[in-house]
């Protein structure tokens, strides 16, 4: 972890949560125009290497973001954990229990979680586990080592992530394709050339898992090069609006 703490974490509207030494901050934004505990709550994950949490806010929406510094360099776990570990998956938990406390509820019962790169690998490992009514993930990673983009150079950073103990968690295949989890509707977006072979070996396989499972989802190939983030955060939350929260009352 990167004992250096920027200077975000004096901000208004930071906390922390701590477990075995390691500390986790996440930026709580509450719903200004509606009760917090009754409206939709929004879970931002950031990519690899970012370093200032989310600062996205709407006054009908709470807003949690937070931020992943462990793993090789401090750059992210995979929001996951070190070294075969899984403290940053307990961290994540510890922020949703104190989110709760501060919303004076019991569950977050109207959960979204957006995640591009590490964080949309994040969004889909997590959506189930927190009972998420959507995720929407970017250019998500679905298996970190044994691929092409972990032989290009990241090979050190999820190495750094997984090992024999948790190596379940290197592919969401494995972790997800299970009829009788509590599946979120599932948003992915990829680029249509996307980079180190992307689309064949992450999101096409993904994909199997959904159609395996009979799962619903919303898929979008951006026709582009790279691996970019291909929608803003506004228009997801749009998204989430049009096709989740309706039905979710």
């Amino acid at each position: 972890m990167n004992e250096t703490l920027p200077n975000w974490t004096n901000e208004k509207n930071i906390f922390s949560v701590e477990l075995n030494s390691k500390k986790m901050f996440f930026r709580f934004t509450p719903a200004t125009e509606t009760i917090p505990s009754e409206s939709p709550t929004m879970m931002l994950l950031h990519g690899h290497g970012s370093t200032n949490p989310s600062r996205f806010r709407d006054p009908n929406w709470n807003a949690i973001a937070p931020i992943d510094n462990f793993g090789v360099e401090g750059l992210g776990s995979w929001w996951i954990g070190e070294h075969g570990d899984c403290s940053t998956i307990k961290l994540l938990d510890e922020v949703i229990k104190k989110t709760c406390q501060m919303m004076d509820c019991t569950e977050i019962r109207k959960l979204f979680i957006y995640g591009s790169s590490m964080g949309g690998f994040g969004a889909l490992l997590h959506g189930h586990r927190y009972n998420a009514i959507a995720v929407y993930a970017n250019v998500p990673q679905i298996q970190l080592l044994g691929t092409t983009y972990s032989e290009g150079g990241m090979k050190k950073f999820f190495s750094g992530v997984i090992s024999q103990e948790n190596s379940h968690y290197n592919d969401l295949v494995r972790c997800l394709d299970s009829p009788d989890l509590r599946h979120p509707l599932y948003f992915v977006c990829e680029n249509r050339f996307g980079y180190r072979n992307y689309r064949k070996e992450h999101v096409n396989r993904f994909l199997e898992v959904l159609e395996r499972n009979n799962l619903n989802y919303h898929l979008e190939i951006i026709p582009t090069k790279g691996h970019n983030k291909n929608r803003g955060i506004n228009e997801v939350k749009a998204m989430f609006e049009q096709y989740c929260l309706d039905q979710s009352e």
